[in-house]
C-alpha cells in the first residue's frame, strides 16, 4: 500500500529550516509544547493547593483539592481570613478586604504561614492568630562561597542568626532591633561550606540553642582576584584550599542562648580533619555530626549532648576508595534511622538502631542498581518511598519497601526517567516522566502506582514537522576492552549516511555528575549543536556515578587516565562508522569538563583535533582539596597519580587548535591554572587561543555565557568545517 503525505503550508516552511537557521529556531521557540499541570504544591494534612484570582478585588482564593476526586474546598475558612486580615491591618496600618498575599509558604510544620508584601516578610501563627514582621539586620555578610543566605530564623521566628564578615556569628532580636556577636571566627574567610561541610550553623528544634562550626583557615593560601574594570584596579583576597595544603582545624560548638554558655563538642585532627552535616535529632536532646578521615574513606556518625558535651558514636561507614555523601534520616520514633551505604559495591538503604552502635543494621534494598533518595516515610503503614537508578544509571524510578525490608516494589510503570513528588500523607505522587523516545508527560498516581489521571502531555507536532529525531543510544567498550561505556549521539536534520560528518564531543566526566539519561533529549542543547552540521556525542565513562562503586572508582587515584582513555576509545569506535570523519573531531567542556578536554586533546592528539576548554584545572595540585582530594588524595600521598594527571606535562603533544576561556573571578578553578598552562605553551612554541572574561565567575553567567557559547561553536565551525561553514560562522555571530 502506498501512503501519500500531503504537506501543509506550515510543513513546507518547516522543511526549509536547516542548519544554523534551525539552530537559532530551536533556541527561540519552545518546540516541545507542554499543556496541562506540571507541578502540584502539596499541603500539610493531604491534598494539594489550587488558586483562583479575582481581578476585581485583586485578591486570591486558595483551595485544598482532593487528589482522588478533584473536588475542592476553601483552604482558609472565613474566620481565619478575617482574623489574618485584621491582624495584618493592625500591624501595618494597611487595610485589606481579604488575604494580603497572593503567595505563601507553610512554616513551623504547617502551624504558620510565611508571606511577603511590598518587599516585607511576615509570619502568621494559625493557632495563636498572631502576626509579626520579619525584620532582619541592615548589615549582613559578606559571605563565603558556599553560603547562599546570610542568616536563618529560629524555628519560633523570635530570633535571627546570621553571618557578618564571613565567619562571625551574630544574633538579632527583631523586637528590639539589636544584634550581638555570638562567636568570632579566626580568619577573614570561612570556606567550611566549600569544603563540603554542610550548614555552618543549625538551630535546635526548640529555638534555644545553635550548633556551629569554627575554622582556623590560616593554613590556607591567600589567593588574589584582580578587579580590573575600573581605572584604578583593586585586588580581592580569599583563602583557597589547594590539594597540597594542610587541612584547616575545625571545631564544633553549641551555644545556649539563654545562658550564653558555649560548649565544645568536637575538634578535627590530622587523621580526621572534616566535620560535616550538623543536624539536630527531632527531640533536640542531641546534635549529630559526621567526623570524616583525611581520605574521605571512613566516617563516624556521632551524636553529642549539647549540655554536657558527651559524644557517642551511632555508626561507622567506610569504603576502599572514597565515600559519597550518605542519606541520613531519623524516623519519628527517635529510635531508628535510615542510612545509605555503598558497602556492597552498590548504594543501598539500611535501617539502623539509633542507640545500637555495633549492632548490625537491616539492609532494606539489594541488587546491582543504586538507591538514590528517600522521598517519604510512611511509618504508620510501614512503607519507605524512594527513588533508584537502574539500566546502568540511565533510568530513575520510584520504589517502595517495607521497613522490615520486604515487598520491594517499583511504582513507576514505564522505563525511562521519573521525577517524583509525593504528598505529605504518602497517599499520592506526581510522576513527571519522559524517555529518549517518549516526550514529557505528567500524571497523578496513588501510593501503589495506580493512575488517577493524566495532568500534562507534550505536543511534538512541531518537532516532527522540523524532522528532529531522538539521539541514538551508544554502547561501546571502555579502554580495558571489557567495560560497557554508554553515550548519546545526536545527528542533524537531513542526516545523510553517505556523507562524512565532523564530530563534537561534549564532556564533563566528574565523579558526581552523569550526563546521559533515558530522558527526552530531542531538542536539548546537544541536538541544537548538531544542526550546525556536526555529529554530537557525549559519553559517561569510568569515574561517573550511578553504576556502582566499581565503575565510579574506575579512575580512583588515576584522574585523567582510564577516564580519558575511555573517551578516546569511544571516539575511535565511533569513527569506524562510514559517515564519521575521524580526521575532524572536537571536544569541549567546562570545569571538570575543561580539564578532560585538555587531557584528551593533549594525550590523544591524533584522535582529537580541536578543543575548547572552559574554566579548567590544569595542574590538579591547584585544585580544591575537598574535590580533587576525594578521589586523588594529596600530591604527597599520590605523587605518580598527580604527575600523570597534570595537563602541563603533555603540552609538547599539542597538534590541533586549542581555545581556553576563563573568568578572572573564578574562585573554584582559579585563574592561575590557565596562566600556568599558557606559560608552558608559550615556552613550547605552541599556538593557543584565549578568552578572558573580566570578573567572570566559574560557570559563566549572563552575557559571558552567551558570548562563550557563540565563541565555542564558532571555533568548531571554523576549524572542523562542516558543510556550509562560512555561512554558519557568520550567522552564529549575527544572532
Amino acid at each position: 500500500m502506498t501512503v501519500l503525505a500531503v504537506a501543509t503550508p506550515n510543513c513546507a516552511i518547516a522543511a526549509q529550516e536547516r542548519g544554523v537557521e534551525l539552530f537559532h529556531l530551536m533556541g527561540r521557540e519552545p518546540l516541545a509544547r507542554i499543556s496541562g499541570t506540571t507541578r502540584l504544591q502539596w499541603l500539610p494534612g493531604g491534598g494539594h493547593l489550587e488558586r483562583a484570582s479575582d481581578s476585581g478585588s485583586r485578591s486570591e482564593t486558595f483551595f485544598r483539592v482532593d487528589p482522588a476526586t478533584g473536588g475542592r474546598e476553601p483552604l482558609f475558612d472565613r474566620a481565619t481570613v478575617t482574623r489574618l486580615a485584621a491582624a495584618y491591618q493592625a500591624l501595618t496600618g494597611r487595610p485589606t478586604a481579604g488575604l494580603p498575599f497572593t503567595q505563601f509558604n507553610y512554616e513551623s510544620g504547617g502551624r504558620a504561614l510565611g508571606f511577603s508584601v511590598q518587599g516585607e516578610r511576615f509570619v502568621y501563627d494559625l493557632g495563636e492568630g498572631e502576626i509579626r514582621r520579619l525584620i532582619v539586620p541592615s548589615k549582613t555578610g559578606p559571605l563565603d562561597l558556599a553560603t547562599r543566605e546570610p542568616g536563618r530564623w529560629s524555628p519560633d521566628f523570635n530570633r535571627f542568626a546570621f553571618i557578618r564578615d564571613y565567619d562571625n556569628l551574630y544574633l538579632f532580636d527583631p523586637r528590639t532591633g539589636k544584634d550581638e556577636q555570638l562567636v568570632t571566627g579566626s580568619s577573614e574567610d570561612n570556606l567550611v561550606g566549600f569544603l563540603g561541610a554542610g550548614p555552618w550553623f543549625v538551630w535546635s528544634p526548640d529555638s534555644r540553642r545553635i550548633a556551629y562550626l569554627k575554622a582556623d583557615q590560616h593554613v590556607l593560601a591567600k589567593y588574589p582576584v584582580l578587579r580590573g574594570l575600573e581605572r584604578k584596579a583593586t585586588v580581592d583576597w580569599f583563602r583557597y584550599p589547594f590539594t597540597s595544603d594542610s587541612n584547616p582545624r575545625l571545631e564544633l560548638w553549641v551555644v545556649d542562648l539563654e545562658s550564653r554558655r558555649h560548649v565544645k563538642l568536637a575538634a578535627s585532627t590530622v587523621e580526621r580533619p572534616y566535620i560535616r552535616d550538623i543536624e539536630w535529632l527531632p527531640d533536640g536532646n542531641e546534635v549529630t555530626f559526621q567526623l570524616v578521615d583525611r581520605w574521605e574513606s571512613r566516617l563516624e556518625l556521632n551524636a553529642a549532648d549539647p549540655a554536657s558535651g558527651r559524644v557517642r558514636t551511632i555508626l561507622v561507614d567506610q569504603d576502599s576508595t572514597y565515600l559519597n555523601p550518605p542519606t541520613f534520616r531519623v524516623l519519628s520514633d527517635g529510635k531508628r534511622l535510615l542510612w545509605a551505604s555503598e558497602q556492597t559495591g552498590w548504594r543501598h538503604l539500611y535501617l539502623h538502631d539509633l542507640e545500637g552502635y555495633g549492632k548490625p543494621p537491616k539492609q532494606l534494598t539489594t541488587g546491582d542498581w543504586e538507591f538514590a533518595d528517600v522521598l517519604r516515610v510512611d511509618e504508620q503503614r510501614g512503607w519507605i518511598y524512594f527513588t533508584g537508578y537502574t539500566q546502568l544509571g540511565r533510568d530513575r524510578n520510584l520504589y517502595r519497601v517495607r521497613l522490615d525490608g520486604t515487598h520491594l516494589t517499583r511504582l513507576t510503570p514505564d522505563d525511562g526517567y521519573h521525577t517524583v513528588s509525593m504528598d505529605s500523607t504518602a497517599s499520592y505522587f506526581l510522576d513527571d516522566y519522559s524517555s529518549l523516545s517518549a516526550p514529557r508527560s505528567v500524571s497523578l498516581r496513588t501510593a501503589d502506582g495506580k493512575l488517577v489521571r493524566q495532568l500534562a502531555t507534550t505536543d511534538t507536532t512541531r518537532i516532527h514537522q522540523l524532522g528532529l529525531e531522538p539521539p541514538e543510544l551508544l554502547s561501546v567498550k571502555g579502554a580495558d576492552g571489557v567495560t560497557e561505556i554508554q553515550g548519546l549521539l545526536f545527528k542533524p536534520v537531513g542526516f545523510d549516511p553517505a556523507k562524512r560528518y565532523p564530530v563534537v564531543v561534549m564532556v564533563y566526566g566528574g565523579p558526581h555528575s552523569k550526563q546521559n539519561f533515558d530522558t527526552y533529549e530531542t531538542v536539548d542543547f546537544r541536538a541544537r549543536v548538531a544542526q550546525l552540521g556536526f555529529l554530537v556525542a557525549e559519553f559517561d565513562v569510568r569515574g561517573t556515578p550511578y553504576r556502582g562503586k566499581r565503575f565510579q572508582s574506575g579512575n580512583y587515584l588515576r584522574l585523567g587516565q582510564p577516564d580519558v582513555d575511555d573517551q578516546a576509545g569511544a571516539v575511535k569506535q565511533l569513527a569506524s562508522r562510514p559517515y564519521v570523519d575521524g580526521t575532524r573531531v572536537g571536544i569541549t567542556g567546562i570545569s571538570h569538563g575543561g580539564y578532560m578536554t585538555l587531557m584528551a586533546l593533549l594525550r590523544y592528539p591524533d584522535v582529537y583535533h580541536v578543543g575548547v576548554s572552559g574554566a579548567p584545572i590544569t595542574d590538579v595540585a591547584n585544585g580544591p582539596r575537598q574535590y580533587i582530594g576525594r578521589f586523588m588524595r594529596t600530591p604527597q600521598a599520590n605523587p605518580e597519580g598527580y604527575d600523570k594527571a597534570n595537563v602541563l606535562r603533555y603540552v609538547d603533544n599539542l597538534k590541533g587548535h586549542l581555545l581556553i576561556a576563563h573568568g578572572t573571578n573564578d574562585r573554584n578553578a582559579v585563574l592561575g591554572n590557565t596562566s600556568q598552562l599558557l606559560k608552558k605553551l608559550v615556552d613550547a612554541g605552541k599556538p593557543v587561543d584565549l578568552m578572558i572574561y573580566p570578573d567572570g565567575v566559574h560557570v559563566f553567567e549572563g552575557r559571558d555565557a552567551a558570548h562563550y557559547y557563540k565563541l565555542m561553536l564558532g571555533y568548531f565551525v571554523e576549524h572542523l568545517k562542516p558543510d556550509g561553514w562560512e555561512h554558519t560562522l557568520a550567522a552564529i555571530w549575527k544572532n
